[in-house]
């Protein structure tokens, strides 16, 4: 099977990208082919979150295993299939690229056909994607004009993108 996914961001709303891999491929070959279409750093620590339609994160793929082996429902990029998770049109996941300011694009997948391809492909480009911030540039404070906090989705396409309501809330009397 081919799946072909749609990739935005919540930082540039003018990014689009859309790929086609094979089912078959891993995380890991997802991930490589983003670093390199996007021109990332592949030393960077990153991850995937199958999310529900509201982009909750649900279960993380990660680049590596961090319980050595200890927790056995750990899944782990390199040994883990995208069909082995990813089934039917419309699922979504997230590819944390910055974990230190949880900075993420947007995957759903918008196409299932037979067949295989050759390699993967990037089938449409448009804009420029975020950023990646390494740990040099936090540390010295060369942020120039990026504000990590600050994410803007485009409040039309609220089926493209929700990012849904801030997690931490709180009973303002209780600080009173």
């Amino acid at each position: 099977m081919i799946y072909k996914f749609r990739i935005i961001s919540g930082e540039n709303e003018d990014f689009i990208r859309e790929i086609a891999i094979n089912s078959y491929a891993t995380f890991f070959d997802l991930h490589t082919f983003l670093v390199k279409e996007l021109d990332y750093d592949k030393s960077q620590m990153t991850s995937f979150f199958l999310t529900d339609q509201n982009w909750h994160k649900e279960v993380e793929v990660t680049l590596i295993d961090m319980t050595d082996g200890q927790d056995p429902d750990i899944k782990v990029m390199d040994n883990t299939n995208l069909g082995e998770l990813i089934t039917e049109k419309k699922q979504r996941l997230l590819y944390v690229f910055d974990q230190f300011a949880e900075r993420a694009l947007f995957l759903e997948l918008f196409e299932i056909s037979d067949g295989e391809i050759n390699q993967t492909v990037c089938t449409r480009r448009h804009g420029n994607p975020p950023l990646q911030l390494d740990s040099s540039a936090l540390e010295s404070g060369d942020l120039d004009d990026i504000d990590l906090l600050e994410f803007t989705g485009d409040e039309d396409n609220e089926d493209i993108m929700d990012l849904g309501e801030q997690q931490d809330s709180y009973d303002e009397e209780e600080w009173y």
